[in-house]
């Protein structure tokens, strides 16, 4: 960006200087205003180019570890309904409700991933305060179900 400032300003200092001339002057640089014109809009045009890219490459991450994040929630959710399987009846319910609560806020971030996934001209750090969250909420819930499940099994 500074660069093409930098010829931006050029571009101008020297159309001043040229118009201030006169018109025989100007004729003569007209040629080489138009060269340096022509220059800057392929310096815009690349630059874009690679601001786009660079967009995309960053939408592309988010959504990969996005999907990451959502296929960890139901592989927990699911050895979790495994190992509660072994457990007593008698505290089967406190289970079911840790069960449920962690599929409930498994659904929950993986919404609010898809609603960030869909929008997708968040900025990166928005982004990657959202996966932040939905970490954190999966740690919490998880450790919550193994808790619960802990609890049965000493108890039985």
């Amino acid at each position: 960006m500074s660069d093409l400032r930098k010829r931006r300003d050029e571009f101008q200092a020297l159309l001043k200087t040229q118009a201030e001339a006169g018109e025989a002057a100007w004729a003569g640089a007209k040629t080489d205003l138009e060269k340096q014109w022509a220059g800057f809009e392929a310096q815009m045009k690349t630059f874009f180019e690679t601001a786009g890219k660079q967009l995309e490459q960053q939408q592309a991450t988010f959504k990969d570890v996005a999907a990451a994040q959502a296929k960890a929630w139901r592989e927990a959710a699911d050895k979790f309904r495994e190992a509660a399987g072994k457990v007593a009846t008698a505290r089967t319910a406190d289970v079911d409700a840790a069960l449920k609560q962690m599929k409930s806020d498994a659904s929950e971030a993986e919404a609010r991933l898809q609603k960030l996934k869909q929008a997708g001209s968040e900025s990166w750090s928005v982004l990657n305060a959202a996966l932040a969250e939905s970490r954190e909420a999966f740690d919490q819930a998880n450790q919550a179900a193994w808790n619960a499940l802990k609890g049965a099994d000493t108890k039985s």
